[in-house]
């Protein structure tokens, strides 16, 4: 596969989906720029597991989260042209460009929580985080499901060193980090809305031990698959 196809990036991502998103993110960051004048000296950054605000930071944050997008955007064009495996990503179809559009979406959308916090849009208690999380837990079980189908690379998927030296172990250790992908999503989800019933401590911890063990059993499955303790 070659970027002259479809005019794209390794033929991942199609010229006008490329242009559309770009716009997108350009005009993202006009429109921060535009509502920065409006905004006050400190304005929210963090909110705690219950939705209360517990971060502050310069105004001209808000504008620096716009144009995160965007950036995002050129390092997700680079990437699979560097990679050494970037023909691995065509077997995932059009994987790659449906989580470059969801992903770019998403992080337009999370750049305006400050503003929309300020303005009143979003005031009921544990609203942010139950937003937030219930967007970053559907992509993480978009990208669950999508999993097995990503061929061997090492920018996306569960990249052990077992599984980039053998095609089946990667095939396997993909299906099972698919499934623990969805688990995370979920459980992130959920979080969301538990938030407003436990401390912030808590809920930090909590999420903490749910990514951590997942990253730790697709690990451990791509090991023992590799000394055949997995048949």
């Amino acid at each position: 596969m070659n970027s002259a196809n479809n005019g794209s990036t390794h033929g991942l991502i199609s010229r006008n989906c490329l242009i559309a998103l770009a716009a997108l993110s350009v005009a993202n960051v006009i429109a921060h720029l535009i509502a920065l004048p409006s905004l006050p000296a400190q304005i929210p950054t963090h909110w705690g597991a219950g939705g209360e605000v517990n971060g502050w930071g310069p105004s001209w944050t808000a504008t620096a989260l716009g144009a995160l997008p965007l950036g995002m955007l050129v390092l997700f064009c680079v990437i699979p042209l560097i990679d050494p495996k970037g023909n691995g990503y065509a077997r995932a179809g059009k994987f790659y460009q449906r989580f470059v559009v969801v992903f770019t979406l998403l992080m337009i959308a999370v750049s305006w929580l400050p503003e929309l916090t300020i303005w009143g849009v979003i005031a009921a208690k544990g609203s942010t985080n139950v937003i937030v999380s219930v967007l970053i837990g559907a992509l993480l079980v978009g990208i669950g499901n999508y999993m097995p189908r990503i061929g061997q690379n090492y920018t996306m998927g569960v990249k052990t060193p077992w599984a980039l030296n053998d095609p089946e172990n990667w095939r396997r250790t993909q299906r099972f980090g698919g499934k623990c992908f969805v688990l995370m999503g979920i459980a992130v989800a959920a979080f969301g809305f538990a938030g407003p019933y436990i401390s912030d401590g808590v809920a930090a911890a909590a999420i903490s031990v749910v990514c951590l063990g997942g990253c730790i059993a697709m690990y451990a499955y791509s090991y023992l698959l590799f000394i055949g303790k997995i048949r």
